[in-house]
């Protein structure tokens, strides 16, 4: 290559090398700076090293100004890749520009922030986060799909679950980084930020399923409700799912064991019955001790059921206002398992004292039988010679106050009129609660 061909070559560089540095000191004096100035910068950096890579020898001067202007350029790396509209990656995938064109991967040049420092901790917390979401998803997506979710449920599972593994592709796949990063740089996040945003979106699904799993309580209450209102229309099998449903959330729930344990001895499953009203037992709930001690006389077992009611009773005195008709039930069921017992007199004063409750204007509104004391009563009676009189009375209260749709009322309405039929009487059938 001859002289003049040098000379004109150097005249190149010296032309390219003033229009990058044109562009540039627009780029710096730009506020914010624009994608499109951003190109001509890298445009032409990469004709200025075109020019480069076919001029020999070149001046030291101009080294020294192009150094200066790399310089330059690599203090406007954190603006540059702070641009809005600006993808480094996106233009490298598009444009192809060589692996040594440095000026294309300009998120390298960035000095590392202050908070960068503390990115290793950030990772840790969040991978920290990442594994407890994981367990609390593992530990709640089974107690809704265990007995069918309905919508609630399908809801309450399917978004935590969709946001875990969102969580999990951003955190394990090279894909799944790139897009969490351009989205935080879509919110206006700064890079140094990244971690610390990465382990906040942990965070808060971790709040988010902590609460899910603290709430199981409230949805274990309004599956029961549903549950009751399934019992209510007579639907059984619906009744018993949900109940199910509302266990597998919360198995503390004593008011949905006693409501499944209602159930199952309308079904005459009587084992499942007595099994749930043990559950609900444990928790003091009247209801259920008053209904097991039911049970426990039925079999025969008075010895087992009286704990129980006096149990029941206990339970009462810390209630202000307590229910008028399980406190019938309670006196009633008492005096039935002294009866068993053989124990008239005990016997004897809790059935009148059930009577005596049944009878009040609040008995009469609120106790839909008040037949079983009396039925009870004049059974106790007839086994006494001295009480004919008091025992066909009651008889008599018990055939006009019983009901044939209650389970134990229906056998001693039986006998009440076999009773009244002996001795000349009969049973007032306008009275007689059907």
């Amino acid at each position: 290559m001859d002289s003049s061909q040098l000379k004109i070559i150097g005249s190149d560089l010296e032309t390219t090398v003033s229009s990058y540095e044109k562009v540039l000191l627009e780029l710096q004096a730009s506020k914010p700076p624009k994608p499109e100035q951003i190109l001509a910068v890298l445009n032409a950096r990469d004709v200025v090293q075109a020019v480069w890579n076919q001029s020999t020898p070149i001046s030291t001067n101009t080294q020294q100004k192009l150094l200066k202007l790399d310089h330059l350029l690599r203090k406007q790396a954190h603006r540059i890749t702070q641009t809005k509209g600006v993808n480094l990656s996106q233009y490298r995938s598009s444009f192809s520009p060589s692996e040594k064109a440095w000026w294309w991967r300009l998120e390298t040049e960035v000095p590392p922030h202050f908070w960068d420092r503390w990115d290793w901790l950030w990772r840790g917390f969040t991978v920290a986060g990442w594994t407890a979401n994981l367990g609390l998803l593992i530990d709640i997506v089974p107690r809704f799909i265990g007995a069918g979710t309905g919508l609630p449920g399908t809801i309450a599972v399917a978004f935590p679950s969709l946001i875990t593994l969102l969580q999990a592709r951003s955190e394990l796949t090279k894909t799944g980084k790139e897009g969490f990063n351009r989205l935080l740089k879509r919110l206006g996040i700064p890079q140094h930020f990244h971690e610390e945003a990465r382990f906040g979106s942990t965070a808060m699904l971790f709040l988010l399923l902590v609460a899910l799993r603290a709430n199981f309580p409230a949805f274990s209450d309004w599956y029961n409700k549903k549950g009751f209102e399934k019992y209510q229309q007579g639907q059984f099998a619906g009744a018993e799912s949900i109940y199910q449903q509302a266990l597998a959330l919360n198995p503390d729930n004593f008011k949905a064991h006693y409501n499944l344990a209602v159930l199952y001895e309308d079904l005459q499953e009587f084992d499942k019955a007595k099994t749930q009203y043990q559950f609900a037992v444990k928790g003091n709930f009247i209801k259920a001790q008053n209904n097991q001690a039911r049970l426990h006389i039925i079999e025969g077992k008075p010895d087992l059921a009286i704990p129980l009611l006096l149990s029941g009773f206990n339970n009462f005195a810390d209630q202000d206002n307590p229910s008028i008709a399980i406190t019938y039930s309670l006196y009633k069921n008492l005096g039935w398992a002294f009866s068993k017992q053989e124990q008239t007199q005990l016997a004897e004063k809790f059935l009148k004292t059930a009577i005596q409750i049944g009878n009040s204007p609040e008995g009469i509104e609120k106790i839909k039988s008040r037949g079983s004391a009396h039925c009870l009563l004049a059974q106790l009676f007839q086994g006494q010679p001295q009480k004919q009189t008091e025992a066909v009375e009651q008889w008599q209260k018990c055939c006009q106050l019983g009901s044939v749709f209650n389970p134990d009322e229906s056998e001693w309405l039986s006998s009440a009129h076999k009773k009244l039929k002996e001795t000349g009487k009969s049973c007032d059938e306008e009275n007689l609660n059907l």
